[in-house]
């Protein structure tokens, strides 16, 4: 998590509450949705390959700091901002958050 800020730590930190849905993981299969609500579209097999590649303990399940590890991943190889990872956020969330809350 050292490559990411406080402020980008935290909005990750919501989204990944908002996607876990109080579970305090999310299912790995989710990772395709979230990665095309943030803009990326990824072939089956490089999914697969991210997958494997964050989910460390291949529970199947990602934790938040696995969940972090992917952010940073992508964020690195975008070379995005945060005001643009954080727009891209608060829209992923928008679109998952179908209670507005």
């Amino acid at each position: 998590m050292e490559e990411l800020n406080k402020d980008q730590i935290q909005l990750l930190k919501r989204a990944f509450d908002a996607f876990a849905q109080g579970k305090g993981f999310i299912e790995a299969n989710m990772v395709g949705t979230i990665l095309q609500m943030l803009g990326h579209e990824v072939s089956d097999a490089k999914l697969k390959e991210i997958i494997e590649e964050v989910d460390a303990d291949g529970s199947g399940q990602l934790e938040f700091e696995e969940f972090v590890a992917l952010a940073a991943g992508f964020l690195t190889e975008d070379e995005m901002d945060a005001e643009a990872m954080q727009q891209e956020l608060r829209e992923a969330f928008r679109l998952y958050d179908k209670e507005g809350n």
